[in-house]
């Protein structure tokens, strides 16, 4: 099946997000697995025990922090084209503290309203100092409006599912 959204829609996507979370006085926002990665980068991670994780610094490139046997899913995936760096993590590594090198000296983080609990508290060690609130309360406007690209796409799944 042919990809409906390409590299211009992941990047205006994520734009929308760093734009609206610095409006909101937030300095970075973390994405884990599930339908907001899909929506900002196109990547249908795997949702495991380690840590995946789209670090969206306000002031800064957007990165991905996977598992090393991540690797090569998330450079097939359209991150590859959007030119961003993927940092695989091996066994011993702490991808919590990769993202906190990120986010060094960030005081308001915003995570997916979806993340897993044990990786909410794990971040939250890892940057003790930093305040978390939920994403979804500016990610979600975004997500509701859509482009007519997206109306066009679920006009198909629509369609096909009739």
């Amino acid at each position: 099946m042919e990809q409906a959204f390409g590299v211009n829609d992941y990047e205006m996507r994520l734009g929308k997000v760093r734009d609206a979370a610095q409006r909101a006085g937030i300095d970075g926002v973390l994405i884990t697995p599930g339908a907001d990665l899909r929506y900002l980068t196109g990547y249908d991670a795997k949702a495991l025990e380690r840590l995946t994780c789209l670090v969206i610094p306000v002031s800064g490139d957007p990165v991905i922090v996977v598992p090393n046997l991540e690797v090569l899913a998330a450079k097939a995936s359209p991150l590859a084209q959007l030119g961003m760096e993927i940092i695989g993590c091996g066994e011993g590594e702490d991808p919590y503290a990769r993202v906190a090198d990120v986010m060094v000296g960030a005081s308001l983080i915003a995570v997916d309203d979806h993340m897993w609990a044990s990786k909410v508290l794990r971040l939250k060690f890892a940057m003790p100092l930093a305040q978390q609130v939920l994403a979804g309360t500016f990610i979600e406007p975004i997500r509701m409006r859509k482009d007519t690209r997206e109306v066009d796409a679920l006009r198909r799944v629509g369609a096909a599912i009739d």
